[in-house]
């Protein structure tokens, strides 16, 4: 069983440290580790591990429904009620001097009322379950790639379907539309609709701003597909040729094709991040590249590892990362085009398979 093998991964790197136990509380991680989407708002949830003890999920009374599945084997559940203080009761498991590693994104009203209950024990950071999250398995990696292919489609349809002109938050609208005709529910974060001006902006939120001839269209969506996250960018011209913006996005193309094609086991992140950088200063551009050449991908939209100048590990066999080179001109319009990849034996695989061919959309009076 998957989730009783990853926790057996977590155990075996507890060993490997300082700590006697780690605390699992993220949505995302107790995914990974119970096959349980336990969101359960502001009552605790959390999961106790250690090489010493059995698994152990600590958790409100409400949710006894989610925890009686078979992927839950092997892992004790201990129920809390309202009225009752869930940080005492995990804290009467710890040992006075346990050394403690914790997850990002426990809230600290939390871990502050459980410090209290052990004030000897020594809480510290831990990205233990985040770095097994890094490499997918093969059951991962065909989820991926599966929920690539529907933002694939969602893509296509957009080009081919939209009538034009709209709004922004109109066409973040119909990409909503669009994943749920193929049965995807979620999203993976709001859609990033730009036009004009704005696609300058890499995080731009829709606006009523209305699509105007000659200008830049930024597409940036993803859906969740069986808990996996996709996440796709392309950018069109709605108008006729224009030789500036038709360069820009010559540079950007360049520089993206030729990273997927250094992307290998052993290559360090910063590495990548760097060559697209040094491809955009050979023309003068690289003060326009405004963020971090990448992000991992998965259970979250944006995960480790991250590709930035500043990431010195290595690629493996089996991450699965986003490759989205942009050059962002203020005032103008940007340009950002964005892959998912699986790192290979022998180099990577492109999941998302969507047309990276400079696209100009029929304009009205253009």
């Amino acid at each position: 069983m998957a989730h009783t093998k990853r926790i057996a991964q977590v155990v075996e790197r507890i060993q490997e440290t300082e700590l006697s136990h780690v605390l699992v509380s993220s949505i995302p991680n107790l995914l990974y580790l119970t096959g349980q989407r336990l969101d359960t708002g502001e009552r605790m949830t959390a999961l106790l591990l250690s090489p010493y003890e059995t698994p152990t999920l600590y958790i409100h009374e409400m949710f006894a429904d989610r925890v009686n599945d078979r992927d839950m084997e092997g892992i004790r559940v201990v129920f809390w009620s309202d009225g009752m203080s869930a940080p005492l009761v995990l804290g009467k498991a710890l040992p006075e001097n346990s050394t403690v590693g914790v997850d990002a994104n426990w809230p600290s009203t939390f871990l502050l009322e459980l410090m209290a209950v052990r004030p000897h024990a020594k809480f510290v950071a831990s990205r233990i379950v985040e770095r097994l999250r890094e490499v997918k398995d093969a059951d991962e990696i065909q989820v991926l790639r599966q929920a690539s292919r529907i933002a694939d489609a969602v893509v296509h349809e957009m080009m081919q379907l939209q009538a034009l002109p709209t709004s922004e938050r109109q066409m973040a609208e119909n990409a909503r539309g669009l994943f749920m005709e193929h049965n995807v529910w979620a999203l993976a974060f709001e859609p990033i609709i730009c036009f004009g001006p704005n696609s300058a902006n890499p995080h731009h939120s829709p606006t009523g701003q209305w699509l105007h001839a000659e200008q830049a269209i930024t597409i940036d969506i993803g859906g969740v597909f069986h808990n996996y996250c996709s996440d796709i960018t392309r950018t069109a011209f709605y108008g006729k040729g224009n030789p500036r913006f038709s360069d820009v996005y010559s540079v950007v193309l360049e520089a993206h094709l030729q990273a997927l094609d250094l992307i290998k086991p052993g290559m360090r992140f910063s590495e990548l991040d760097l060559f697209i950088r040094n491809q955009f200063a050979r023309r003068g551009l690289d003060q326009y590249f405004i963020h971090r050449t990448g992000h991992g991908l998965g259970l979250e939209a944006h995960e480790g590892p991250f590709v930035h100048q500043y990431n010195q590990d290595p690629m493996e066999e089996g991450m699965v990362i986003t490759v989205e080179p942009g050059i962002y001109l203020p005032g103008e319009f940007g340009v950002r085009i964005e892959d998912v990849v699986v790192v290979t034996s022998t180099g990577c695989e492109v999941l998302t398979q969507s047309s990276r061919d400079v696209k100009y959309l029929d304009a009205i009076n253009a």
